[in-house]
């Protein structure tokens, strides 16, 4: 079993951080080149992601959303293949009017392209990117709902369903 994960203190209150993570279509907007959320499943509960890493090496995950916890996270299993499988969760801790995030990939099985992959610098390249998400994370809430007057879990209108 490997771990990875990164936390950060980002700018907005935990209920709004729920708000914006509890909405798979928000999460295309802070992926930035490495992750690209491709399609959302039409419960809303899962999507399909694509990693590009190095080397023009990527992996297509599965997501599910399997636990909503409003203002304090949102977490679900990413599965590549038949093989591989994670469980991912984003925990949120209020700090006044601020959060503590912390996003976490608990891989609990591997098929053997992925485990060379994780083996040969790709964890520490999964926990860079994952800093890069969290640092987006306040960027992109910020974008969502600049005067506070729109939902920041509104859909996407150009996100595939």
């Amino acid at each position: 079993m490997a771990l990875v994960t990164s936390e950060l203190l980002i700018e907005f209150p935990a209920e709004t951080v729920y708000d914006f993570l509890s909405q798979l279509a928000n999460h295309q907007r802070m992926g930035g080149h490495r992750f690209r959320l491709n399609t959302v499943a039409p419960d809303r509960l899962g999507a399909t992601i694509v990693i590009r890493g190095p080397l023009g090496i990527h992996r297509t995950v599965q997501t599910t959303i399997t636990c909503l916890r409003p203002a304090r996270g949102v977490g679900g299993t990413a599965t590549i293949g038949r093989q591989t499988v994670a469980h991912v969760h984003w925990t949120i801790h209020a700090a006044g009017d601020r959060s503590h995030v912390t996003l976490t990939a608990t891989i609990v099985r591997t098929g053997m392209v992925d485990r060379l992959l994780l083996a040969a610098g790709g964890r520490r390249w999964l926990a860079r990117s994952f800093h890069r998400v969290l640092t987006l994370l306040s960027a992109t809430i910020r974008t969502a709902a600049p005067d506070a007057t729109l939902p920041v879990n509104a859909p996407n209108p150009d996100q595939k369903r």
